[in-house]
């Protein structure tokens, strides 16, 4: 935006300048002009419009919230929470068969998953070996209860009691996507299922909720990989398998003055651990870093404390990132090792939570090198913070407006506008998802396309642009209007007129632009660019039909066209 006004303002005006001293330009200069002489009524029309409009922003909204997100949820992870996962695979493969593979067995009629159905694959560099798979389904993990024979328990009372038990006490997260099963076979039993992660949270607040059960009969938690599994059938030997590099750890040693004395790389790490492994499938010291990293996706190291550490070569040598080595040391340290002495207790845990985690990471078999999973609560918070963002821009648009043009009606009527064109830009988009398995839809490229960050700014570009458009004919309204106080029909009528060639000519010119990146720029932007394309079209439509029409709503206005007889014959009855 900074550099399109120092473009428009300053370097077309030395360029004018040029072909002016050059004599290029003579006499006038001659504009584009696709209706040269408009003569619409527009605000005799503006109960059409009004119809119109209203129309469209109930059927928008209507599709927006009847939308089913049981089977298609119509946000996409980052408002809803759920997983996404790396793969790497042996060979090349399209994005477009890779994503086909994984929703054709979420539309597996004898075991359906909508979620799987609706998930979204994107690439990763342009190998075409790595993509990463995003969809709202989430890993879950179960837990089976027994209760004693003297107590009789629902499934409706047992998710009741762990709701209240969760908002009565803080263990720093919750059970999500809580399911609760009655055995069918043992009316005692019971089976919880939640997409919550973290093992010993769930055992926790089970425990906490349900005191009269010995712990010997609460289970403990099983992990059902519902992605993974799918993923792994879906791709199968094709996927590089991540190796055990069948590790041993040789020695262990505080890192003390005296050893910082001999190597000084070691200072930021003092009162730290440094353990030295070796390992009989040789890797390189990046690999080793990157399985690390993985750990705080894995379910079963969600236990582990996390602690500022550092990879280096044998015997404290660096090394190439890409070299492999059979032996590299792993240093870390407590945060509060530096500044005091850990009791004998907390030395223990620390190195012990080190060497578990340094031989957990060496010894990490998998297909897939990343799952992460994200927690409803963070998209419900995603979600709030979107919202706030439009919030915000449309009461700064407000506030802009009514200061330019000094009256809040003015602003009142560039907000609804703006209103309007997203609730309608927001059913667009979410109908997609009824026409994109159809052939009209691919033909046209529509996808199932869901409301994510990426769209939310979309949106944002939309509410810029669409707003552009409004001040130029509120700018002529102005001029029009004059010193009058009262507008009138035709000023506003003659002020659209005069400027909707330049109006259609500037959004004909943006739409190309967005309708070339729609074709080419790849399946990741065509949502982007599907919501600013069409918000281009609808934006154009209100601020000729609902912006400036709005702007006679509780005037005293009549819309009379002038006669000269007319008012010599009212002059001359007033003087009588």
């Amino acid at each position: 935006i900074a550099s399109s006004m120092f473009t428009a303002l300053f370097v077309t005006r030395v360029i004018f300048d040029f072909l002016l001293s050059k004599r290029f330009i003579k006499d006038h200069l001659f504009m584009l002009r696709l209706i040269h002489k408009p003569n619409v009524n527009w605000m005799r029309l503006r109960p059409i419009f009004f119809c119109i409009s209203i129309a469209l922003i109930a059927a928008g909204l209507t599709v927006f919230f009847t939308r089913d997100d049981a089977k298609n949820n119509k946000y996409d992870i980052e408002f809803t929470g759920g997983t996404s996962v790396q793969i790497h695979l042996k060979e090349p493969l399209s994005r477009q068969e890779a994503e086909d593979r994984i929703r054709e067995i979420g539309n597996n009629p004898n075991n359906p998953n909508p979620a799987l159905a609706t998930a979204n694959v994107y690439s990763i560099g342009e190998s075409g070996k790595r993509y990463e798979i995003n969809t709202t389904e989430t890993n879950k993990i179960t837990v089976t209860i027994t209760f004693p024979q003297s107590i009789l328990q629902t499934d409706t009372k047992l998710s009741s009691i762990i709701t209240e038990t969760q908002a009565q006490s803080q263990f720093g997260g919750e059970l999500r996507n809580l399911l609760v099963t009655q055995d069918t076979a043992n009316a005692a039993q019971f089976v919880i299922t939640t997409s919550q992660m973290n093992q010993s949270l769930v055992k926790e607040v089970l425990r906490t909720a349900f005191p009269e059960v010995p712990e010997a009969d609460i289970s403990e938690p099983q992990v059902d990989e519902v992605v993974n599994n799918a993923i792994l059938a879906v791709f199968a030997d094709e996927l590089e398998i991540q190796q055990n590099l069948r590790p041993k750890i040789t020695s262990q040693e505080k890192i003390s003055e005296e050893l910082i004395g001999s190597y000084p790389e070691l200072a930021d790490f003092l009162g730290g651990v440094k353990l030295e492994c070796e390992i009989e499938r040789p890797a390189t010291l990046e690999d080793i870093k990157q399985r690390l990293n993985a750990l705080q996706f894995k379910p079963d190291t969600q236990d582990l404390n996390r602690y500022p550490y550092e990879i280096l070569g044998p015997n404290l040598t660096t090394v190439e990132p890409n070299q492999p080595v059979d032996s590299f040391v792993y240093i870390s340290a407590e945060q509060e090792a530096g500044f005091r002495e850990l009791t004998e207790d907390e030395w223990t845990r620390f190195v012990e939570n080190e060497t578990a985690k340094v031989l957990a990471a060496a010894q990490l078999e998998a297909s897939l090198p990343r799952v992460r999973q994200f927690d409803p609560s963070v998209g419900a918070e995603q979600k709030q913070r979107a919202l706030i963002a439009i919030v915000l821009s449309l009461f700064a648009i407000v506030t802009y407006i009514w200061i330019r043009f000094g009256n809040v009606r003015y602003g009142i009527a560039a907000i609804t506008a703006l209103v309007h064109d997203v609730c309608i830009t927001l059913g667009a988009v979410s109908a997609c998802t009824y026409i994109a398995a159809s052939p009209i839809g691919e033909k046209l490229l529509i996808g199932d396309f869901k409301i994510n960050l990426a769209m939310i700014a979309a949106f944002l570009t939309l509410i810029g642009y669409s707003l552009n458009d409004t001040i130029v004919v509120f700018d002529r309204i102005r001029e029009n209007r004059g010193k009058a106080r009262l507008l009138s029909p035709q000023v506003i009528t003659n002020s659209i007129n005069q400027t909707i060639s330049r109006t259609i000519l500037t959004s004909f010119t943006t739409f190309i632009v967005v309708l070339i990146m729609y074709i080419f720029g790849g399946p990741g932007l065509r949502g982007f660019t599907l919501a600013i394309g069409f918000g281009i079209i609808i934006g154009t439509y209100s601020s000729i039909a609902i912006a400036a029409p709005i702007l006679l709503l509780g005037t005293r206005t009549k819309n009379k066209i002038r006669n000269p007889k007319h008012e010599a014959r009212n002059k001359y009855k007033r003087l009588k």
